[in-house]
């Protein structure tokens, strides 16, 4: 009895030196949230930088505090969307910090808060990449309510994110590829449905290049006729890229008598290649050598296709060992390893780096390759 008692009194001690340990974390939590709603509103980039500092030391401190912090952001970040007006710094980085270091069930309240942020305020103006990397990290739930938000700030924008820690900046369009990028095909659609929009046909179009398919063969090649140079280029080249074999058959049925200047030029340089695009010569240039000689690929049986996949998936669509041209011949059915890579293309947008892109792009020819291979008897 004795021993139980001490036991008892021993975990009520402990409790109540928890308590009083995360009173303090408490009251330091509410007066840092309290600091970021007090900040002047930020109107341009580079006001946002200075102000970035500040947010950046009350996140690491959020982070260092966490298991104390968190059921104070959550209480906090509630009740500030009750307000009329609430703060949009506080939306941006609590909200993101639920969703990046949060537990799952906080992906709700936190996209209650990113869905609260004014596209046309301070926040996309001043803290473009911190909002850039809430939406990236979002976007992978494919909400349907994000895509104003995207198309305001980012497609109709001018959003560019620095990534320090590698030395490079991601410019527009590429910002859009991550965003857009994980919605799959459901983005696509949307993009499509912006096309007759000439505000913002061409990042549509350089968008499309990356994450579209022959689906949007018809409403491309109806820009062919298009006046615009630019927009003539980059419709002509998302067939090429993008549209397989009904991409090539466009370009090969359109008359381009009405041509003149820089667009006649374009297409000049692109009809020649329309009679040597073909599954052998798309496979052919995948296994090319640095001198531009292809080398010899033999293609993976399906054991070794669908274990290459596997990797390239676990790998976030790295090629790191993995040689394109022998999955392009790989003996799996053509869909299969279609419906595989563009999972794999989806997965690789998770991963914001200087290489994703190259990767991804490695990726999108081998698909626009497949989609030349014949399909199987």
């Amino acid at each position: 009895m004795a021993v139980t008692k001490r036991l008892t009194a021993l975990a009520f001690a402990l409790c109540v030196h928890g308590l009083a340990a995360a009173a303090p974390v408490a009251e330091e939590t509410l007066a840092r949230l309290a600091q970021m709603r007090a900040l002047p509103t930020a109107t341009d980039a580079q006001q946002g930088i200075g102000q970035r500092g500040e947010l950046d030391a009350a996140w690491r401190w959020f982070g260092n505090h966490r298991l104390e912090a968190l059921p104070v952001l959550r209480r906090e970040l509630a009740l500030e969307l009750k307000r009329p007006k609430p703060s949009q710094l506080m939306l941006l980085d609590v909200g993101y910090f639920l969703r990046a270091l949060g537990e799952p069930a906080d992906t709700p309240l936190a996209l209650q808060a990113l869905l609260r942020i004014d596209p046309d305020g301070a926040v996309p103006k001043s803290q473009g990449g911190q909002l850039f990397r809430f939406v990236h990290a979002m976007a992978r739930e494919r909400d349907a309510r994000l895509l104003p938000l995207m198309d305001k700030v980012f497609l109709r924008g001018q959003v560019t994110v620095l990534l320090p820690q590698q030395g490079t900046t991601l410019d527009e369009t590429s910002v859009c590829i991550y965003l857009y990028g994980q919605y799959g095909s459901a983005a696509e659609r949307h993009l499509r449905a912006l096309l007759g929009d000439s505000a913002v046909v061409n990042r549509v179009l350089e968008v499309l290049m990356w994450v579209g398919s022959p689906d949007s063969v018809p409403a491309v090649a109806a820009l062919l006729n298009t006046a615009d140079s630019d927009t003539f280029a980059r419709a002509a080249t998302f067939l090429l890229r993008a549209g397989g074999l009904q991409g090539r058959d466009a370009l090969r049925a359109f008359d381009p008598r009405g041509l003149q200047g820089k667009a006649l030029e374009f297409y000049r340089q692109t009809a020649g290649q329309l009679n040597r695009v073909s599954f052998e010569t798309l496979a052919s240039q995948l296994s090319e050598q640095p001198d531009g000689t292809p080398a010899q690929v033999r293609g993976l049986d399906e054991a070794g296709a669908r274990q290459a996949l596997a990797t390239l998936n676990a790998g976030y669509g790295s090629y790191d060992g993995i040689q394109p041209a022998a999955i392009a011949r790989a003996a799996l059915p053509r869909q299969v390893l279609i419906d595989e890579l563009i999972r794999v293309r989806e997965r690789s947008l998770l991963r914001v780096s200087a290489e994703t892109l190259a990767d991804v792009d490695t990726t999108n020819t081998l698909i626009n390759t497949l989609r030349f291979r014949p399909v199987e008897r």
